[in-house]
């Protein structure tokens, strides 16, 4: 039995390692994946930037007579934005920041060189992946749209405008806060927001953290925005309530809640990682090891004479256990000691 359980702890804990180690692979190929995309769009910044150089020192050179750009294939899509731009790349999952802000709230762009700096908006969309958020009517852009993205769509406008994502970084929660004399609400941007886990629904995820303002004391809690309550429509394939409420099962302690032989459909009964067994095999195990233990000592019978006495001379130095000095013994070494010290200078001299 106990060499069962040995194999059987030595399985999980090598199923755990190659869990780790497949965990360590998908992290790395994630952080390809970002990289990857990463350097995607910086190849499409670069060239905007590039392009953009150019046209504008060509602009300056040639004057009147510099080239008419918005022709040709890029007559409806020139100065349009690549889509793929529209997406910030995911920050590994150690690194993202619960920054508090959520769909719904209202938002100032505080970002430095925003071209949206100090506009208020509600958030249409937070992506805690990018840490970025889209607000509604700021940081429009056209985008041009792919020709495969247009095939089963009845719109076939080539350009669209669409939000560009905002770093949570560059944007700051807005808040109607009483005023502290007059006690009249009055628009605060909130500079820092801290969010806390205060009770069991939170901590599951059933229900979002609490958020309070940073350095303020005493804490002053930012309510969430209040959310439509969701419709839903009854249909004719959709199960009644009364039937889902419907108890057809009433356990008794007369018989088990399932047949015996459910459970070794639901669990491979011949799986290496079981560790709970039968009575029977549990028994049976054991006296196995009965069997063994027993054939071991029949062995032993047959030892040699010579291999008997050094089983006792063994057996007899671990009943006397360590021994111990006499007060006559301490005496015999304290005066040998004294004896070593006087001799050895006379030694000394001699050879000097």
């Amino acid at each position: 039995m106990q060499k069962l359980l040995r194999r059987t702890a030595l399985v999980k804990k090598q199923a755990a390692r190659k869990v780790v180690a497949r965990q360590g692979e998908s992290d790395s190929d994630d952080r390809k994946l970002r990289l990857n995309e990463q350097k995607v769009i910086n190849i499409s910044v670069r060239h905007d930037n590039r392009a953009a150089r150019l046209a504008r020192r060509e602009d300056w050179l040639l004057g009147p007579l510099a080239p008419k750009r918005d022709v040709g294939s890029a007559t409806e899509t020139y100065g349009t934005l690549d889509p793929r731009r529209l997406r910030g790349v995911d920050r590994a999952k150690h690194l993202i920041k619960d920054w508090g802000i959520v769909e719904g709230d209202r938002v100032v762009v505080v970002q430095d060189g925003h071209r949206e700096k100090g506009k208020i908006g509600k958030v249409r969309e937070v992506r805690k992946e990018a840490e970025e958020c889209f607000v509604k009517g700021l940081n429009m852009a056209e985008v041009a749209i792919p020709d495969y993205l247009l095939l089963n769509e009845m719109d076939k406008t080539p350009v669209r405008p669409y939000e560009v994502p905002i770093a949570l970084s560059g944007v700051r929660l807005v808040a109607p806060l009483p005023h502290p004399e007059t006690g009249a609400l009055r628009d605060v941007v909130i500079k820092e927001l801290r969010v806390y886990k205060t009770n069991y629904a939170q901590l599951c995820g059933e229900d979002p953290p609490t958020r309070f303002i940073a350095g303020v004391k005493p804490a002053i809690q930012i309510p969430y925005p209040e959310k439509a309550p969701e419709e839903f429509e009854d249909n004719d394939i959709d199960t009644l309530r009364i039937e889902v409420e419907e108890r057809t099962f009433v356990p008794t302690l007369d018989k088990p809640p399932m047949p015996p032989g459910i459970i070794d459909e639901l669990r491979n009964k011949y799986s290496k990682f079981r560790d709970r067994h039968e009575d029977a095999f549990i028994a049976k195990k054991m006296e196995e090891d009965r069997i063994a233990e027993e054939r071991k000592r029949s062995i032993r019978k047959m030892d040699t004479p010579l291999k008997e006495l050094h089983r006792k001379e063994r057996a007899e130095r671990k009943a006397r256990g360590k021994p111990e000095l006499s007060e006559e013994m301490l005496a015999q070494i304290g005066e040998l000691m004294a004896k070593n010290a006087i001799s050895e200078p006379s030694s000394r001299s001699a050879t000097a």
